[in-house]
């Protein structure tokens, strides 16, 4: 998935709970993060598997359970967002339980209706898997945005800016 919507869903979802526009947009960068590694030109690496991301966050947790019990929401909100990224990548080859499952996976769903004689679904799942490569290539290419992407972020960026002028011309 593109990382614009890898930015704006979070975003959407972090306001959607109560967080403040503010903190939402600070957190739901996390949702970004795991493309990092296409900056090292192994994309959908370590930083794409809910595993290592658990790992992570683990100690984080730990401390905000024994010292810091106001910042448990933001851990888990920074930990959801994060872990959002290879959740929302699995159209494509992931990583995503690395290193328990050796294998990389994709899953297409979808649910046609078909209109003939009436009206009839169907539904598709299909999960795929491939060894787990992260060996490094020459170069990367994939969009930042796609128009499905940039008119998906429109519809859902124009009313949280609405809301937000309406509340700063009171």
């Amino acid at each position: 998935m593109e990382p614009l919507l890898h930015y704006v869903l979070p975003l959407i979802a972090l306001i959607l709970l109560g967080e403040k526009p503010r903190t939402a947009a600070i957190l739901a960068t996390l949702g970004v993060v795991s493309d990092i590694d296409a900056l090292l030109l192994i994309h959908r690496s370590l930083s794409h598997s809910l595993i290592i991301i658990g790992l992570i966050y683990t100690p984080l947790f730990v401390y905000a359970w024994f010292r810091k019990p106001e910042l448990q929401r933001t851990f888990i909100l920074a930990f959801l967002v994060t872990a959002s990224h290879p959740i929302l990548d699995l159209g494509g080859m992931t990583p995503i339980l690395w290193p328990i499952i050796q294998h990389s996976i994709s899953l297409q769903l979808s649910l046609n209706g078909v209109v003939q004689e009436g009206l009839t679904f169907r539904p598709r799942i299909n999960i795929n898997q491939a060894p787990t490569d992260f060996t490094r290539v020459t170069g990367i290419d994939y969009p930042l945005f796609t128009q499905d992407g940039l008119l998906t972020t429109l519809i859902l960026l124009l009313p949280l800016t609405y809301n937000l002028i309406k509340k700063r011309t009171k």
